[in-house]
This record gives C-alpha cells, sequence and structure tokens, in this order.
C-alpha cells in the first residue's frame, strides 16, 4: 500500500499507520439495520418511524465522530475476503472522513427536519426506511477501500433512493424516478465496465496509485479508463451534459429528498471523480513526473467541464419559475465549481495542485452547508404556502422575519461574500486558475479565470430573482397560509450557520487541520501543501475579486430584471436533450435500424438454407424408418415364438415356486410358534428382572437415606465438636492471658524485692564490716576471739546458705513454683490431647 508523505514538516513527517478496526463496518451497517427494522416492525412503529429515524441519524453521525480520534494516527482497515473472490474492504483516511463527515451530518438535520416536515406528505414511512437503507450505502461508497465495493454500495444507493424520488407516486414522481434509475443504471454499467478494464490492466481494483502500473502494461489506454470513470461518477454529481435526471428529480420529489441529493448524494460522485483523478490514475512517487503527464492533460479537460457546468447550471437556474427546479440546477452550478477546483488542481500537477484540491473539498463540504439550508427554506416555504412557483408566491419576509433573515445568510454564502464559508473555497478555486494562467500561460487559461468569474456572478443573480419573487413583493392573499411551522423545521437551520460562520471566519483552521491532513495519502508537493498553509484569504486581492464578482452580479441583474428577461422561459432548442442527446438518439437510431434490417435478411436467409437442409434430413429419416420397419415385422415372428417358449417355461418354473411355497409357509407357521413361546418367556423373564430392580432400587434408596442421616449426625457432631473446640481455644486464650498478666506483676515484685534485698544487703553488710572494725579496734585479739565464740557455728550472714532464708525467700520460691504451673498447664491446653 502506498502512502505519499514526502517531507509534510507539520502536516504530516510520517507514513500513516494502519489500524484495524470494524468502526467503520458498524458506521455503514448501523442505517441499514435500523431500516430493516423499522421496515419489519411496519404498522407497529408508523407514528414513531420520525423520531426512530432522527435517532438514527443522530447516532450515526456520532459514530463517524467515533473515528477521528482513529484517523488523526493513521488509517483505519477492515477486511471481509469471503465475500466472492476480491473480498469487501473498507479503508478510512482523512479525506474519507470528511465526506463521511459531511454525510452524516447532513442526514442527520435533515432526519431532525423531516421527522416534522412530513407530516403534511401521504408516504412518510416508506421515506424514513429507504432514506437510513441510502445513508448507509452513500456512506459504503466514502469509507470503502476498493473500487468493487465502492460500486456495489455505489449502486445500492442508486436503487434505495429511486423509492425516495417516487415517495409522492404521482405520475411525475414515477416518470422522474424511471429517467433517474434508467440513467443512474447506465453510469453503473460504465462504471462497472471501468472497473473490469482496470483489473485487467493491473490485476487490482484498490484506491491506490497505479499509473506505474498501467504505464507498464501493454496496449492498455488510461484515457478508456478515466472516461468510464468519469461518465459513471458524473452522472450522480450532475456534471454537464450527464446531469439531466436532477432537475425532473428535484421537481417531484419532497423537499427532505431534494436536500438529501443535494447535501450528501451528489458529494458520492465528487468522492468518485476526486479518487481517480487525483488518486488512482498517478504515480506513487514525485520522482515519475513523467507520470503526471495524463494526470494534467485530463485536469484540463476536467476543468473545462466544469466551467461549462457553472455556467450552465446558472444560465438555466435563472430561467426557472420553480424554487425546486431552480435549486436543482443551482446545485448543478455549484457541482460546477468543485470540478474546475479538482481539474485545476490536476492540471497543477508539480506546481501548485494543493490549491485547487484544497478548493474542491471545501466547497463540497461548504456546498452541504448552504445548499442543505436553502433545500430546507424551500421545504419551510411549501410547508405553509403550498406554492413552488414564484409567480404565485412572495411578501414572505412581513410574515417570517426569521426565515428572511437565513435566506440572506445562505445567499451570502453562496455567493461568496468575505466572512462566510462560500467565500473561503471560492477563493482557493479561483486562485487555482490565476496559478494554471501564471505557470503555463495562454489566451484560454485567461479565459477560464473570467469565465470563472462570470458563473459567480451569475450564482448571486439567480437567488436574487429567487429573493425578489419569494420575499419581496406584497402577500398574494388572506388564505395564502396554510399552516404553521414547527420549530423543529427551524433548528437544523441553527446548526448549518453555525458551521457557515465558523468556516467562514477561521479558515485557515478548517484548512489545515481537515482538509490539508488529508494530502497524506496524495502524491502532492511540499510547497503547494506550505502554501496553502497560513493561506491570506483577507487579504486585498482576494477580497477585490469578491468585490468585482459582486458588482458584475449587479450589472447583469439589474438591467435583466428590468426588461423582465428573467420571467421568460428557457427556449426548447436551448435544452441539452435536443442539442446533443436527441441528435446522437436519432442518429443510434437511424444505425440500428439500418444494421436491423440488415441483420434480418441474413437471419431469413439463414432460415431458408436451414430449412432446405432440414427438409432433406427428413427425407433421409424417412427411407431409413421404413428399412427400420421391415426389420422389425422380420424380426418379430421370431420374438413371438420365443416369448411362447418362455411363457412355457415360466409356467413350469410358477409351478415348482407354488410348491416351494406351500414348504416355506409351513416352516414359517412353525418358526413364528416357537419364537412367540419365546417372547413368552421373555417377557416373563423380564418381569422377575424388572421386579428384582425394583426391590434393589428400593434397598438402594433405603441405604442412601441411611447414609444422608448417618451424615447429618456426623456433620451435627462435628459442628458440636467444633463449638467444644472453639470454647476451648477461648479458654486457653483467656487463661493464658491471665497467667500471662500474672506472670508480669510477679516480675514487676521479684524486681522491686530484688532492688529492695539488694539495698538491705548493703547496709548490712556496711553494718557488719563497721562492727568488726570497731571490735578490732576496742579490744584487740582475744575479744575478736572471744566475740567469735558467741556466734552459731558456720553462720555468715555474706554467703547465701539454707540457714539464711527468710520469709521473703519463701514468697518469692512459692510464687515462682505458682508461675511455672500456669506455664506448664498452659502448654499442656495448646498442644491438646
Amino acid at each position: 500500500m502506498f502512502f505519499a508523505a514526502h517531507e509534510v514538516s507539520e502536516i504530516s513527517k510520517e507514513v500513516p499507520n494502519l489500524i484495524i478496526s470494524w468502526r467503520p463496518v458498524a458506521v455503514v451497517l448501523f442505517p441499514m439495520a435500523a431500516s430493516l427494522f423499522i421496515l419489519m416492525a411496519g404498522s407497529k412503529i408508523k407514528r414513531f418511524a420520525g423520531f426512530m429515524a432522527a435517532l438514527v441519524g443522530i447516532t450515526t453521525f456520532l459514530l463517524v465522530l467515533s473515528l477521528y480520534p482513529l484517523v488523526r494516527h493513521g488509517i483505519i482497515e477492515f477486511r471481509y475476503s469471503e465475500l466472492m473472490s476480491i473480498g469487501l474492504l473498507f479503508r478510512v483516511d482523512q479525506l474519507s472522513f470528511i465526506f463521511a463527515f459531511l454525510i452524516s451530518l447532513c442526514w442527520m438535520l435533515v432526519l431532525i427536519y423531516a421527522s416534522a416536515y412530513m407530516s403534511i406528505e401521504e408516504q412518510p414511512f416508506p421515506y424514513f426506511c429507504f432514506s437510513l437503507l441510502t445513508l448507509g450505502s452513500c456512506l459504503g461508497v466514502v469509507l470503502t477501500g476498493d473500487l468493487v465495493s465502492l460500486f456495489l454500495f455505489f449502486e445500492l444507493m442508486t436503487f434505495s433512493s429511486y423509492v425516495l424520488v417516487i415517495n409522492r407516486l404521482n405520475r411525475e414522481a414515477l416518470a422522474a424516478g424511471l429517467f433517474t434509475l434508467y440513467m443512474g443504471v447506465a453510469g453503473g454499467l460504465v462504471l462497472l465496465f471501468g472497473i473490469f478494464y482496470l483489473y485487467s490492466a493491473v490485476g487490482t481494483v484498490e484506491l491506490v496509485p497505479l499509473m506505474e502500473k498501467l504505464a507498464a502494461a501493454p496496449g492498455i489506454n488510461p484515457a478508456v479508463i478515466f472516461t468510464c470513470f468519469f461518465i459513471g461518477f458524473g452522472i450522480k454529481a450532475g456534471v454537464v451534459p450527464l446531469h439531466l435526471w436532477m432537475p425532473r428529480a428535484y421537481a417531484a420529489s419532497p423537499a427532505v429528498v431534494n436536500a438529501l441529493s443535494s447535501g450528501a448524494m451528489i458529494k458520492a460522485g465528487i468522492y468518485g471523480i476526486l479518487r481517480i483523478l487525483m488518486l488512482v490514475l498517478t504515480p506513487s512517487s514525485l520522482e515519475m513526473k513523467d507520470l503526471f503527464s495524463f494526470s494534467i492533460s485530463a485536469g484540463y479537460v476536467v476543468m473545462w467541464l466544469g466551467l461549462l457546468t457553472m455556467v450552465a447550471g446558472a444560465v438555466m437556474a435563472l430561467m426557472q419559475s420553480n424554487i425546486f427546479k431552480l435549486l436543482a440546477y443551482s446545485s448543478i452550478s455549484q457541482m460546477g465549481y468543485v470540478v474546475t477546483g479538482l481539474g485545476a488542481g490536476a492540471y497543477l500537477f508539480g506546481a501548485e495542485e494543493a490549491m485547487g484540491y484544497s478548493g474542491a473539498v471545501l466547497h463540497s463540504f461548504n456546498h452541504t452547508l448552504f445548499k442543505t439550508a436553502f433545500f430546507l427554506i424551500a421545504g419551510i416555504i411549501f410547508y405553509r404556502t403550498g406554492e413552488v412557483e414564484l409567480k404565485k408566491l412572495g411578501g414572505l419576509w412581513k410574515k417570517m422575519p426569521l426565515l428572511t433573515v437565513f435566506f440572506i445568510l445562505s445567499v451570502l454564502a453562496i455567493a461568496g461574500i468575505p466572512g462566510f464559508n462560500g467565500y473561503i473555497s471560492k477563493t482557493l478555486i479561483h486562485d487555482a486558475l490565476l496559478e494554471a494562467h501564471h505557470h503555463f500561460g495562454g489566451f484560454h487559461l485567461y479565459l477560464a479565470e473570467k469565465v470563472f468569474m462570470v458563473g459567480s456572478a451569475l450564482t448571486f443573480c439567480y437567488y436574487l430573482k429567487f429573493f425578489q419573487g419569494v420575499f419581496l413583493g406584497p402577500i398574494p392573499g388572506k388564505e395564502y397560509f396554510k399552516r404553521k411551522a414547527p420549530w423543529l423545521l427551524y433548528l437544523p437551520l441553527f446548526v448549518l450557520f453555525l458551521f457557515i460562520l465558523a468556516v467562514g471566519l477561521y479558515p485557515n483552521f478548517f484548512v489545515e487541520q481537515f482538509v490539508l491532513a488529508s494530502t497524506n495519502v496524495l502524491t502532492f508537493e511540499y510547497h503547494s501543501i506550505k502554501h496553502i498553509k497560513g493561506f491570506h484569504f483577507f487579504d486585498p486581492h482576494p477580497l477585490e475579486a469578491a468585490l468585482q464578482v459582486l458588482v458584475l452580479a449587479l450589472a447583469i441583474y439589474l438591467p435583466l430584471n428590468k426588461w423582465k428577461l428573467f420571467d421568460r422561459s428557457a427556449p426548447r432548442w436551448l435544452s441539452i436533450e435536443n442539442i446533443i442527446f436527441a441528435p446522437v438518439a436519432r442518429v443510434t437510431l437511424k444505425l440500428l435500424c439500418r444494421f436491423g434490417v440488415s441483420a434480418d435478411g441474413s437471419v431469413n436467409n439463414f432460415y431458408f438454407s436451414l430449412g432446405g437442409n432440414f427438409l432433406r434430413f427428413c427425407r433421409y429419416v424417412g427411407s431409413f424408418d421404413s428399412s427400420l420397419d421391415q426389420f422389425y415385422m422380420t424380426s418379430s415372428h421370431s420374438a413371438l415364438k420365443f416369448l411362447e417358449k418362455s411363457r412355457q417355461f415360466d409356467d413350469a418354473l410358477n409351478d415348482v415356486y407354488e410348491k416351494t411355497g406351500l414348504t416355506a409357509r409351513d416352516l414359517a407357521d412353525r418358526t413364528t410358534r416357537f419364537d412367540g413361546a419365546l417372547n413368552k418367556a421373555y417377557e416373563i423373564t423380564g418381569e422377575a428382572a424388572r421386579r428384582m430392580a425394583d426391590r434393589t432400587m428400593q434397598f438402594d434408596e433405603a441405604l442412601d437415606k441411611t447414609y444422608q442421616r448417618t451424615g447429618e449426625a456426623a456433620m451435627r457432631i462435628a459442628d458440636k465438636t467444633m463449638q467444644l473446640d472453639q470454647a476451648l481455644d477461648k479458654t486457653y486464650e483467656r487463661t493464658g492471658e491471665a497467667a500471662m498478666r500474672i506472670a508480669d506483676r510477679t516480675g514487676q515484685l521479684d524486681n522491686a524485692l530484688d532492688r529492695g534485698y539488694e539495698k538491705a544487703g548493703a547496709s548490712t553488710k556496711r553494718l557488719i564490716q563497721k562492727g568488726v572494725t570497731m571490735g578490732e579496734e576496742a579490744g584487740g585479739g582475744e575479744n575478736a576471739a572471744s566475740g567469735s565464740k558467741g556466734k552459731r557455728p558456720g553462720y555468715n550472714p555474706l554467703e547465701w546458705n539454707i540457714r539464711n532464708i527468710n520469709f521473703d525467700s519463701l514468697l518469692l520460691a512459692l510464687m515462682l513454683g505458682l508461675v511455672i504451673f500456669i506455664l506448664f498447664y498452659f502448654t499442656k491446653g495448646l498442644t491438646g490431647p
């Protein structure tokens, strides 16, 4: 897998990590499972279908947000390899997250809006079911990592959105739905052919740079591959001249369907073009600059197709009187901005490719914000008045001032007024065109920049027409307003305008944190990314360009409005159907008719020649059949004779079989009687064995009860023994504690007695020594001898002798014996019996 990260400095220096996670699968499958649940529940939850769908939309949006912490640290991938031979691959990078975020945000707000709006429609339940199914498939398109998985979800989105288009089930809705379905299926077939062609050339369908493999594949033309992908995705994106389904579908569908289609579903087509042009058909390294030649050439063509789409959509929007058709052509024109940015970015590969890319991605996000707001505003207008024609509307600013403010803010955003989000993305796309003219020169690129300015001015013009027809002028009548709009219809508009103002006032944060972060999977020059980082959006030059667009818009609108040219419908000859598709269809039909006539003649000649040969074959078969009949007749006589002899032999065999059968029957009867006797013996023996088993079982049960009782008695004895042992332990503990206290006090008493004895002994010794000394001094030797005669023989008070024992010594000996006895008793109690 390739990830181009060529020293992107603060933006991304390292190759993104690969994170294996099931979260992308949960994001895709959760709304699909919820759709199936609501559909299966049916009438039981019809009243709560809108609330449940809105809750699912909020949960899905939160699930998408949970991907962001992982995407910030790498690329999320989950592969299910058991689907066909290629498998189902989910891969989420920063670019995938941006589109998943805008899709889930749009869907969440529209479902909240629809929970109140669909009360005026006759078929709300199918809308909620299939809108969730379409949400899952639309998220699947932008969260997959290979073209086969993308194609599966892309086609599922086509078929599920068909049910949304025909929601009203009237003739106009059914016709628009069928036309949309036919174009979607045709685009899907062309897309599938491109996938097969690419796979046959390079052997893979993963969304990674494949230009090296395509260049090495012999006989492969990248232009054919890109054309197939551009047609397949361009139909869904509404690129001129592949846009024919959008005005019909938007005019016949409810506002909530159009909001989802314009705000989210057509972004799936833009996402496909972006991945093919900016990733798949590019080399994996900037060192292979010669392989960028195809991307540069394709980018030039795409850029002019985008400018054509921008201007053609704006001109057709100016000629509409139906507000939903006007918004449909407005969506076509706005997709022209995105395609122009992508084309300019590819045309500037190796120079300033990040400029066009950033403008295209950011304008996709911005378009989701303000175009969803426009369709929700149009839905509120229809909710209150029941009208969609500009000629029957007017004066709404008097009764709906808050809605008027929301509309004015949306116009300022889409017109590219500084301070709003549209100004940021249009500035980047416009600067990409200026960079193209600066690098390559030429009048054609100068003209491209001027066409862009005219297209931007026309955008402001048709919204001025919308504002004048709906909000200005007198109110048509007293019964103009049919119902009040609940507050829930305004809640999504507040959220949308918070995002609009946030992007418009803090553009560098959104560009650097989201748009430029997604370039880590693309082969972009570092200096082109650095040029966008810290871009000065409010310098005099881009502000001057915005002012020029505003002045040009007023210069176009005021005179044309004064001459009432906007009230005229577009002539039929100006339709692309009459200019391109009708002549192509006629030529194709003529060619098919000529081919059909020649083919029919060839088939007839083949049938005639085949019929003659078949008749000749039948004649041969007839002659062969007659020969077979004769052979059957001659052989049948021999067969009859053989059958007669066989019958006689069979009769003899039957007689033998009959006699043998009688003998066998007699033997069978005897065997049956013997078997009956054996059965009776078995029954008697079985009954005896059963009785013995019953008695054995009873005896066993009695033993079990005896064992159970004995066990219970033993348990009770054990419990009582344990209780007794615990009581003895407590007694031993208490006796030991008392003995320890007595021993401590005896020790203290003994120490005191020792000190007293020592003091008394010392005093006595001093007295004796003193007396002896005095006797010797007074009486001399005789007195000493006579003195010694008066004492007991062997008595010396300074020596330890049994004769020196007094009462204190006896008391001390008794206390010592008592302590030894207590210690002996305590030791015996601890050791136990």
